[in-house]
């Protein structure tokens, strides 16, 4: 095992040569785990892909006319002139199903059935609604009727099947009636000898035959099973329905999640972070509700530590030089960086440190109240002229375990002045950054995003360091680029990243606040 050594991060990482799965199964795993991700991570895309579909699908299914339908059957077997006839030795099967299908779909049917029915129904309507299925290994066609009305679908199938076989029977007959008719010309012309010998004795036993044969037509097919009247609907079926809209709507959300996912050059973890900025990740800060709210109450057990853990890390920073004052800055709005530079100073001021608070973003009035709603004095009624002592004010801290109570000083941001910017550049800036250095051990600046606005980047030289705050899944590969350049162009020490809305791992200090006691 050998170790390689991050140098800015001074992080010891082991590397292993475990041996490396096949490619195909490599492959297979990674396309998984992409998968999962995308699950983990656009989980609100895929899910509201399949409710919209799935209910739409349902709902258009439930409003459609319900359809009912039923089917008779009809056995076709050689008629009777085959059998007097002799018939062939041999018939194909697929030849002769798709001849009885055509002949049950010809419109000379539909005109039959449509007689049989009355009421006004029309050929048109009984074909549209006739649907005819055959199997080449059965001698049975099922003919199936399907109207909105159940009653009708079954009078119209079976007025169907008796049409058939009457245009059966009636085109069978009139073949033999034509052979009869041929038979008895060919008998009238013989003379009285030629009908006495063989040749015409068995012309007249032809015509009896044909006769008989006549008499017993049936066409070759029967009903043989009359349709019933339908007692629920065939259609739609709108929970069916649903179903396949959910599929599809899973379907169509993963393609949904995966191209927002292809578009999306957001940072998804915390490696990608530290690389991107090059800088070590020295504090990763759950997402919590509880940093959410305003107010200055206590943390729970994990947040807390992450806070307390940032404190620590930060004093590693000071072992060659007094780190006096720390610029908390972002490279876009949203990520958090109010939240930590208030709790970072409230935990400070918790532990016993002299810190200070400073809002240095006047482009928006605070999100926190501090315990009080006044906004008529702050860091701006300061620039212009306004004393630091009527502006700065202490506010008790809420202690989750009733120990002493400590206090924390804050400079709020104050009334939005129309030339933030300059104020900020201004000499009055210095003087008082100047003057809460020696008031204070430390100074906390909480800045707007820089690569937004320009009002803090006269700050980033009169602070001992930076500390740039990344949420996971918001942060950017191009606002840290600009968060980088700017830094460099200003000579400003970046310390470190602070992770805001990290993921709960069970190897972190707040598993272990989770654990129950056994």
């Amino acid at each position: 095992m050998s170790v390689s050594v991050d140098r800015d991060s001074a992080h010891v990482r082991p590397e292993t040569h475990a041996p490396r799965p096949p490619v195909g199964v490599q492959g297979a795993e990674s396309a998984f785990d992409s998968a999962l991700e995308i699950l983990q991570r656009r989980w609100k895309i895929i899910l509201a892909s399949i409710v919209l579909v799935a209910g739409v699908a349902y709902l258009y299914s439930s409003r459609q006319e319900k359809q009912y339908s039923t089917t008779a059957s009809i056995l076709f077997r050689d008629d009777v002139e085959a059998v007097a006839g002799g018939g062939s030795d041999f018939t194909d099967p697929e030849r002769e199903a798709a001849t009885n299908e055509a002949l049950l779909s010809l419109p000379v049917v539909a005109n039959g059935a449509a007689r049989i029915l009355g009421d006004g129904i029309s050929p048109g309507q009984v074909a549209s609604s006739i649907k005819v299925e055959s199997s080449r290994e059965s001698d049975i066609v099922d003919i199936k009727a399907t109207t909105a009305d159940p009653k009708l679908s079954a009078r119209m199938v079976n007025a169907y099947g008796r049409a058939f076989i009457d245009f059966r029977r009636t085109g069978a007959r009139e073949r033999i009636d034509e052979a009869i008719a041929g038979a008895r010309n060919a008998l009238s012309a013989l003379t009285d000898a030629q009908r006495a010998s063989q040749a015409g004795t068995d012309l007249a036993q032809r015509i009896n035959q044909l006769e008989t044969t006549r008499s017993l037509q049936t066409g070759g097919a029967d009903l043989v099973q009359l349709a019933g009247e339908p007692s629920a609907p065939s259609s739609p079926k709108p929970m069916r329905t649903g179903i396949l809209g959910a599929i599809l709507g899973t379907i169509l959300g993963f393609l949904l999640a995966a191209l927002r996912e292809r578009r999306d050059n957001s940072i998804k973890d915390v490696g990608e972070l530290e690389g991107a900025f090059g800088r070590p990740v020295i504090a990763e800060i759950p997402r919590s509700q509880a940093l959410a709210r305003d107010g200055m109450e206590p943390l729970g057990g994990e947040e807390s530590e992450a806070f307390r853990m940032l404190r620590s890390s930060l004093r590693y920073f000071s072992v060659d030089s007094a780190m006096r004052s720390l610029l908390i800055a972002s490279s876009a709005a949203g990520e958090g960086k109010s939240t930590v530079a208030r709790r970072l100073a409230e935990t400070m001021a918790a532990m016993g440190d002299s810190v200070v608070l400073v809002e240095a973003d006047m482009h928006r009035p605070s999100s926190f109240t501090f315990g009080q709603d006044s906004d008529e004095l702050g860091l701006s009624t300061v620039l212009t002229g306004r004393d630091l002592n009527d502006s700065l004010a202490e506010f008790p801290l809420r202690s989750a375990s009733g120990g002493e109570e400590r206090t924390l000083a804050v400079l709020r941001n104050g009334p939005l002045p129309p030339n933030a910017s300059e104020l900020l550049d201004s000499e009055r800036m210095r003087e008082v950054l100047l003057e809460l250095h020696g008031r204070f051990d430390m100074v906390i600046v909480d800045s707007p995003p820089l690569p937004i606005v320009s009002d803090a980047l006269p700050l980033i030289n009169q602070v001992d360091g930076v500390l740039a705050v990344s949420a996971v899944g918001l942060t950017k590969q191009e606002g840290i680029r600009d968060f980088l350049r700017l830094i460099g162009l200003h000579d400003g020490d970046l310390l470190g990243v602070v992770v805001n809305f990290a993921g709960r791992s069970d190897r972190s200090a707040g598993a272990y606040y989770r654990q129950q006691p056994h």
